[in-house]
């Protein structure tokens, strides 16, 4: 790094500093258009309302601070606090229905603690409490920044403070000023760098109107792809607001449709863990905790850096995990993609921006869900119930990330009101976890070691797990953690179930067949906060739980598809001219149906309260990649398409199909085989000595096959 400027460091030179073309100039046109019709423009008539609530807002917040004074018996003549608006609506982004992010601050006699938050006639959550036209108040003074949630006549409004220390506020506060953090707390710091970064992003971006438009284009998209919510480990409003501001730098006269294509571009090339900076961070000695990567800091373990411009510098996105980073990079891979076509568009040739602001079809993309429910007797307990289950899901996703590959989707889901006279009709939220088997790396000859051994993963690197992966325990810490809050009241439930794919409400399915799977499908495995209590299963019945026999009948069906081959083909002197991948699965049908046959039928009867059974392990075998268990979902296997086609079920047309798949199935296990021999061969040229493994003289000695 030695002979760099700070600028080189930092990455702060414009990469192309050209002017925009026509055709840039009329992309960025047909852009907005496409917003406004995508309906991310609020109405004036809702601009004048948001006005009117700061309005009546600001005099409430002066009526209690005066009210705070007569408490403590000080003067009320000068007692007055400012409020201050941040985020997605003071940077002129917000849309219809999106909350307002406002700050309070007030003298330092006014404390967060006792005057701010609480149930007395002083404090400021008591008064919006008594305020006619504010509703939904939650709480939450345990946040890593303190807040209370409001609706106030129907706008959203997160309320932060800020007590500074001094007696007297002055009429004008400039909060770009350090010298307003001098005696702050750390809360206090962070509720008022929301102001400060806010107001140091519109200074540092070349053209506000470009930084805008791109802005509200990328949160749209992040909306759609099921990425946006800090709370859950993705991005907040104010990562993506320094990371587009970040690129408005780089090309700072480009036009917004340029630079929303090189957003995705460049993040699908940067090189995390390095961190994302707008300027170079400043230290005013203040004894405030700054940004600082060196090893062996807390810092130096951040996965996605994304800096705050404003002292003190700050990590905003610490809230990332791996799995959440692994979702977010896998996104910015696929829209660079599509940006990258748009690129080589003619000119005059319009841009199709749907194919970019797609939805994310979650409810369809994975093998196993995790359903977590949060239900209270009122909406009003759910309101605070929700508030603190929502902000725990990221611990839960924490504990299954070194197990499955796990994607939390953020929105929670309503159920629809249920009209039966039985059915539970108290107000619930359900949260969806999608998880999938992680696919072992692969074994090259940079990951062996000169003796023949694998090398060992650096710390901190996932491992692929067993082929079966019990998730009771990962949940069991979740539920118990949750519920153990202090503030819980009566009435506040939790239920963590385990659903596949088929077994998902009928009303959050958009594919008619997966509809039609899930009706047809047993009722999911659930794990609710009562019973999540350690069962055993013999080890049979996990075989039969995996291939998702429920009976006797079940099991034989099920074996006769696996057997369901030619017979010259598995007896005799060509059956070790199969793929390894084909005969193990013909030998496993065998055992099973060799089970059944002699009386074993019994270990393979699923409970009959199996839909609520709370201990049913995670089946990774059963997620074959991007294939999982035939039985599991609902889907066919090719064998029992064959078993099928031998009882007449099927056309002449069909059965050649599945035989052409079954064979090109074939041919890619042998060339597997193929690779993995070709593999031993070459590890052994490069030892000088012979590495390569004959699956048949595995086979022939007895060992297992590999």
């Amino acid at each position: 790094m030695a002979g760099q400027s700070l600028e080189d460091v930092y990455l702060l030179r414009p990469l192309n500093d050209a002017l925009p073309t026509a055709e840039e100039k009329r992309r960025s046109r047909e852009l907005e258009e496409f917003l406004r019709t995508s309906g991310l423009y609020e109405a004036v008539d809702e601009g004048i309302l948001r006005e009117e609530v700061l309005g009546l807002f600001n005099e409430l917040v002066q009526t209690w601070v005066k009210g705070v004074c007569r408490k403590k018996n000080l003067s009320v003549e000068d007692a007055r606090a400012h409020v201050y608006t941040f985020g997605s609506y003071r940077l002129g982004v917000h849309g219809p229905g999106t909350d307002m992010d406002t700050l309070v601050v007030g003298p330092r006699y006014v404390q967060r603690d006792t005057d701010f938050f609480g149930n007395e006639k002083h404090c400021l959550q008591y008064v919006l409490s008594q305020t006619p036209d504010v509703s939904d108040i939650q709480p939450v003074p345990d946040a890593f920044v303190p807040m209370i949630g409001i609706k106030y006549k129907g706008v959203q409004m997160d309320i932060l403070y800020a007590s500074l220390a001094m007696i007297t506020l002055p009429e004008q506060l400039d909060l770009s000023n350090h010298a307003v953090l001098r005696g702050c707390d750390e809360a206090t710091v962070r509720s008022l760098n929301g102001c400060r970064v806010t107001d140091t992003l519109l200074r540092l971006v070349p053209n506000q109107d470009v930084f805008r438009l791109a802005l509200r284009a990328v949160k749209h998209w992040a909306s759609l792809r099921g990425i946006s919510s800090n709370v859950t480990g993705y991005l907040g409003g104010v990562n993506l607001a320094i990371m587009v501001a970040k690129i408005c730098q780089l090309y700072p006269r480009a036009e917004a449709s340029t630079v929303l294509l090189k957003f995705f571009i460049l993040l699908k090339a940067w090189p995390w863990p390095r961190a994302i900076h707008l300027r170079v961070p400043e230290d005013h000695s203040l004894g405030l905790p700054v940004w600082d990567p060196r090893p062996g800091t807390r810092d130096s373990l951040a996965l996605m850096p994304v800096i705050t411009p404003a002292y003190p510098a700050m990590n905003s996105l610490y809230n990332v995990q791996r799995s959440t980073l692994e979702v977010m990079t896998a996104e910015f891979a696929a829209a660079a993609d599509i940006c990258t076509t748009f690129l080589h568009y003619r000119g005059g040739q319009s841009i199709d921006w749907s194919r970019l602001f797609t939805p994310v079809p979650f409810f369809t993309q994975h093998t196993f869900y995790i359903q977590v429910e949060v239900s209270a007797d009122n909406d009003r307990d759910l309101v605070l119930w929700d508030g603190w289950v929502s902000s725990r899901i990221r611990r839960l996703v924490r504990n299954l990330e070194d197990h499955v590959r796990v994607r939390p989707f953020p929105k929670p889901q309503r159920p629809p009101v249920a009209k039966e006279v039985d059915a539970d009709s108290r107000p619930r939220l359900l949260y969806y976890i999608g998880i999938d088997k992680r696919v072992a790396p692969a074994v090259t000859s940079q990951s062996l070691l000169p003796n023949g051994q694998l090398q060992q993963s650096a710390p901190g690197a996932v491992v692929a797990p067993a082929s079966k992966v019990d998730l009771k325990q990962p949940c069991m810490l979740f539920v118990t953690e949750v519920t153990a809050w202090a503030a819980k009241r009566p009435g506040m439930e939790l239920r963590v179930n385990v659903l596949r794919r088929a077994n998902l409400p009928s009303w959050l399915l958009v594919d008619p067949a997966l509809q039609q799977a899930a009706q047809q499908e047993q009722a999911a495995t659930v794990i609710p906060a009562s019973l999540l209590q350690e069962q055993r299963q013999p080890a049979d019945k996990d075989v039969g739980s995996a291939i998702g026999a429920s009976s006797v009948q079940g099991a034989r069906r099920m074996a006769a598809d696996e057997r369901a081959v030619p017979a010259e083909s598995t007896h005799g002197p060509d059956r070790h001219q199969l793929p390894a991948a084909k005969r193990m699965r013909v030998e496993r049908a065998e055992q099973i149906a060799a089970k059944v046959d002699d009386g074993a039928a019994d270990k393979f009867a699923a409970p009959s309260s199996r839909s609520q059974s709370p201990q049913a392990p995670f089946d990774a075998a059963a997620v074959d990649a991007m294939v999982p268990t035939a039985a599991s979902i609902g889907l066919v296997t090719p064998a029992s398409h064959e078993a099928h086609a031998s009882q007449g079920l099927l056309s002449q047309d069909a059965k050649s199909q599945l035989e052409k798949q079954a064979s090109v199935a074939d041919e890619r296990a042998a060339l597997q085989e193929s690779q993995l021999h070709n593999t031993g061969r070459d590890m052994g040229d490069w030892l000088g000595v012979d590495h390569g493994v004959s699956l048949a003289t595995r086979e022939a000695s007895g060992s297992p096959p590999c």
